[in-house]
């Protein structure tokens, strides 16, 4: 049985009592946080910045992974690691030269993923795996949390965990968006190894929540 990682996206949780609702994610058995970046450019929305990372980082020893939906990761990545992010999420989707940035994080040992939209198809993201800890593969359109499960990804996850076995790397495949207990066992039959959920943890019980994504 594998063991499958749950990641709850802060951004849903109550920020007034943002220490409180970490350790009710912790209670429950979370495995790191997800933290959605948006710039109001990359997508229609905006959100956190590295106040509130610091702030998030300050609760928990967790992994925090820095979801950065902005139109410059090249330019703000440090600020996001200095204030304690531990993997960065790109976007193959970001207008700069994604390969230039991951040469560079390979350089400085930063630890980073890859993420790709919906409509993205996988085979485009290949030749950036070796070096990800993470393939996040989303299943919704970036920029807003609550919304429907894509179910068109699934076939993308089977064919990323076909091709990351075959290749025998150590990349994780992540997926976000619309995840529930029905979403979230067809992605882990389809090879997921981590759930990002945002709406289903933090809008019912938590520690139900989680456990019942942990045990899929």
């Amino acid at each position: 049985m594998r063991n499958i990682e749950v990641s709850p996206s802060i951004i849903s949780s109550d920020l007034s009592d943002l220490k409180s609702e970490i350790k009710k994610c912790e209670d429950a058995g979370a495995g790191s946080f997800h933290l959605d970046v948006m710039d109001g450019n990359f997508v229609d929305n905006i959100t956190m910045g590295p106040d509130l990372i610091r702030a998030v980082r300050k609760s928990t020893k967790l992994r925090l992974d820095a979801h950065l939906m902005i139109n410059r990761p090249d330019k703000y990545y440090r600020d996001f690691l200095s204030a304690g992010a531990d993997v960065l999420l790109i976007h193959y989707e970001s207008p700069v030269d994604i390969g230039e940035l991951i040469n560079k994080f390979e350089r400085d040992g930063i630890r980073y993923g890859i993420v790709i939209n919906p409509d993205t198809e996988f085979r485009k993201v290949k030749k950036y795996l070796p070096g990800s800890e993470i393939l996040l593969i989303m299943s919704v359109y970036p920029g807003f949390s609550g919304q429907k499960f894509i179910n068109s990804i699934i076939p993308k996850i089977k064919e990323a965990s076909d091709y990351i076995k075959s290749e025998h790397l150590k990349t994780r495949i992540e997926v976000d968006g619309g995840i529930n207990d029905i979403t979230g066992k067809q992605c882990v039959e389809n090879g997921a190894d981590i759930l990002v959920s945002a709406s289903y943890i933090f809008n019912n019980d938590i520690y139900k929540s989680i456990q019942t994504l942990k045990n899929l």
